[in-house]
């Protein structure tokens, strides 16, 4: 389901979805198309974000889109010294 069809279907929500069609540009990632597991009350919502594994996410119907920010590891800091 595109998330044009999300947001009239469930309007100012929080849903549990599932990411079944994304693409990267940079360090960005657009989800195109999503399957919607259940609507989320605002209250569950950030403990439901910390459980999803894999593709799965909690998003608000508010947003026009599904955008998320990649984040890269962080390298180590400092010299290796060689014993």
């Amino acid at each position: 389901m595109k998330w044009s069809e999300v947001r009239e279907r469930f309007p100012h929500q929080f849903v549990l979805v599932e990411e079944l069609a994304s693409h990267v540009q940079d360090d960005t990632v657009y989800v195109d198309e999503v399957a919607v597991v259940r609507v989320v009350p605002e209250q569950e919502a950030t403990k439901t974000l910390m459980q999803c594994k894999d593709k799965m996410f909690v998003y608000h119907t508010e947003n026009e889109a599904v955008v998320i920010q990649l984040r890269r590891r962080p390298g180590l800091r400092g010299r290796v010294s060689a014993n």
